[in-house]
């Protein structure tokens, strides 16, 4: 998860900019008590992300112990770009990055940013003092990601920056949790598949992925699994959530290949966000379908099995991606807790729950809601939107405003699995089954399974509705689950 920054709309590409926005509230809010600081920002799913203290606490006694002078040319790069920023050198900070990054920033954009992420983080964890170290924390077939350490007096926070194969900064990212992360499912069975590292797509927008394959003759059916909104990586982590990770080798111990890959507005979040053109489709169906026809050349790989997992937003979009598979490669599609509405109405039942659990306050609510009312109206235009509105790329709304994933899948043929947890509160299944099996009444390939003890990301938890608060404690979608994902995909390739 990442955390929003309150940078204006013209500052997302490189015009020029007067001043700064730190009262954007659509972009971020912060509010803290005195048990725990709390970082807030509303994605389009409404979930909350924060850093304790305790979390910080610990990160600056792991991280700070590395030298950020060392010889490695990709931390000293990564540093070289942190302490020029901070220095005030936007012009030489622009000069470290990469042909592909310098398209979408300049020097005023790097300046918004940097004060925007001073001013907060410095709310919670007091004034900046400066680099507490940095080291290389993964590596893949498209970056080397390096997280620098920013220091404040009461705690400190991971800065990671992307660099390509030539140690440029192609871009960056400000985490946003830290904290512990559930383990491999115990129905993992490792010795039955093997992993590689592939690359989805090309140029300024690649992605890395992994392609989780059964052992044995082949070839396997594979489902490509769609993150929701927001920034994700590959397992779709979410706080001590890992969904993707654990679907991908629950499947794959059951005879069944997986694609997953780091979502475009993870790999590329500044790129991403300094497109004023940004859509729907650039951030979810087209790397979708790049991931599918991507499948048709591996060997161990039926072709003619192809299927698409998408959670949430991801699963909106589902029949938007088969409407769209100009090669038909789409053989089904699992939806797993995807609005069969549009995503402002959604959105709007969000709100509400959480105000009514005390983790939105009633102007915060207000506010939200007015800006939802100037998306649904009917004479909203990306391209000339209200002066008042508030909620980031106008024409990336333009591109989702009107999405009704069930009323379009009622024209299409490809066979569906819609799946829910009942305890989801960020998509609730009593408003969302009911639409779907309406709009697909005349189908007779679509099937529903509902699972009464599951949250928004299919971990179990009690009580009637779920809380932002299951989402930090490690957990695994359970082992059913992915049976019956498994069994559906199996029925359909038989």
């Amino acid at each position: 998860m990442t955390i929003s920054l309150c940078i204006p709309t013209i500052a997302m590409g490189k015009e020029s900019v007067s001043g700064l926005s730190s009262t954007n509230k659509s972009m971020n809010m912060i509010e803290q008590t005195e048990s725990i600081a709390m970082t807030k920002s509303i994605n389009l799913l409404g979930i909350p992300t924060f850093v304790t203290k305790e979390q910080s606490e610990a990160l600056k006694k792991d991280l700070n112990v590395a030298n950020y002078k060392q010889k490695d040319r990709y931390v000293h790069s990564a540093v070289q770009f942190v302490t020029t920023m901070e220095a005030g050198n936007y012009r030489q900070a622009v000069k470290f990055s990469s042909h592909a990054l310098k398209k979408s920033i300049s020097e005023q954009w790097l300046e918004i940013y940097w004060n925007t992420v001073l001013q907060q983080l410095q709310p919670q964890f007091g004034s900046f003092i400066g680099i507490g170290g940095a080291e290389v924390i993964e590596s893949n077939k498209i970056h080397t990601n390096v997280d620098v350490v920013l220091q404040f007096e009461r705690g400190a926070y991971p800065f990671t920056i992307r660099l390509d194969k030539s140690g440029k900064v192609n871009d960056f990212l400000l985490n946003s949790f830290f904290g512990p992360s559930s383990a491999d499912p115990d129905y993992s069975n490792p010795d039955s598949f093997t992993e590689k590292d592939v690359v989805i797509g090309k140029g300024d927008f690649a992605l890395p992925g992994k392609l989780s394959i059964p052992k044995g003759k082949g070839p396997f059916p594979v489902v490509v699994l769609v993150q929701g909104s927001g920034a994700s990586d590959k397992d779709e982590t979410a706080y001590a959530l890992k969904p993707f990770r654990d679907l991908a080798h629950g499947l794959a111990s059951k005879g069944i290949a997986v694609l997953r890959y780091n979502k475009r507005t993870f790999e590329h979040s500044v790129k991403t966000t300094a497109d004023q053109y940004h859509t729907v489709d650039k951030e979810t169906t087209t790397d979708a379908l790049l991931a599918a026809r991507f499948l048709e050349k591996e060997k161990m790989i039926d072709d003619d099995q192809i299927y698409i997992l998408g959670h949430s937003q991801g699963g909106m979009m589902v029949p938007q991606m088969i409407n769209q598979d100009k090669r038909q490669n789409i053989a089904g599609a699992i939806v797993m807790g995807g609005p069969a509405r549009t995503i402002q109405d959604v959105i709007l039942e969000q709100f509400d729950y959480l105000l009514s659990i005390g983790q939105l306050s009633p102007q915060d609510a207000g506010f939200f809601k007015a800006q939802f009312a100037m998306l649904n109206d009917p004479n909203f235009s990306g391209d000339n939107p209200p002066a008042e509105f508030q909620l980031g790329q106008p024409v990336y709304w333009d591109s989702i405003n009107d999405i009704k994933a069930a009323k379009m899948a009622k024209q299409q043929n490809e066979p569906l699995l819609i799946i829910q947890g009942e305890r989801d509160y960020q998509v609730l299944s009593d408003k969302e089954i009911p639409i779907w099996k309406e709009e697909l009444s005349d189908r007779d390939n679509v099937e529903y399974r509902l699972y009464p003890k599951l949250n928004h990301f299919f971990t179990e938890g009690v009580g009637e509705m779920s809380t932002p608060m299951e989402y930090f404690t490690p957990a695994n979608i359970p082992e059913y689950v992915v049976i019956d994902i498994a069994n559906w995909v199996k029925s359909k390739a038989n």
